[in-house]
């Protein structure tokens, strides 16, 4: 497959998760957690995670986090809560007593909590509906992360995470776009660090 707009592969990619079984999703979200079992991390980090929407079969991000906080017991877990009014997100730590409830979309955002700015974190785990292999993302279309991948350090590591692998090339990729550093799928570990 060639270059593609964000809106096709957006149609492509919301199919190929709808068709997924209940079994397909559940390997490759085994096969994607034995992959992040690899990562290295610091283990004083700050991480921040999205937590996956019901029935859209996102990648199981509950289960990186329960290895994060074995493996890892003194990171900072962080999760977002969505501004509608102007799709800004703030950031809360995440700890085991945490009231989650779901926003507009159904996605688990924290109420309330002790406030991250972005500048402190250390690592993002990306939600997208598909990327390429130059480290571009596709996401929902609302620009929530690149707004907020904009104000962390540059040193902030940016990991997507996808059931499935890359595409060629997203053609129409904007200059307020912010790329991966890295793309974690069932079958491998993508690295970025070239452009076409």
């Amino acid at each position: 497959m060639g270059p593609s707009t964000k809106q096709e592969l957006r149609t492509l990619f919301r199919e190929k998760r709808a068709a997924l079984s209940a079994e397909q999703s559940q390997r490759l979200n085994e096969q994607l957690i034995a992959r992040v079992k690899t990562l290295e991390l610091h283990p004083q980090w700050t991480i921040h995670l999205f937590l996956p929407i019901a029935g859209n079969h996102e990648p199981d991000t509950y289960a990186i986090a329960d290895w994060l906080r074995q493996q890892y017991p003194y990171i900072r877990l962080v999760l977002s809560k969505t501004v509608r009014g102007d799709n800004s997100m703030t950031h809360y730590v995440w700890e085991a007593d945490t009231t989650l409830a779901l926003n507009h979309w159904g996605i688990p955002e924290p109420d309330s909590g002790t406030a991250v700015p972005p500048t402190e974190i250390d690592a993002v785990f990306v939600p997208l509906l598909a990327f390429d292999k130059y480290g571009n993302r596709v996401g929902y279309g609302k620009g929530f992360y690149d707004r907020f991948l904009a104000e962390c350090p540059t040193t902030t590591l940016k990991i997507g995470i996808s059931l499935f692998d890359a595409v060629e090339e997203i053609s129409d990729v904007s200059p307020y776009d912010i790329p991966l550093d890295k793309c974690i799928t069932p079958a491998r570990i993508w690295a970025f660090n070239t452009a076409p």
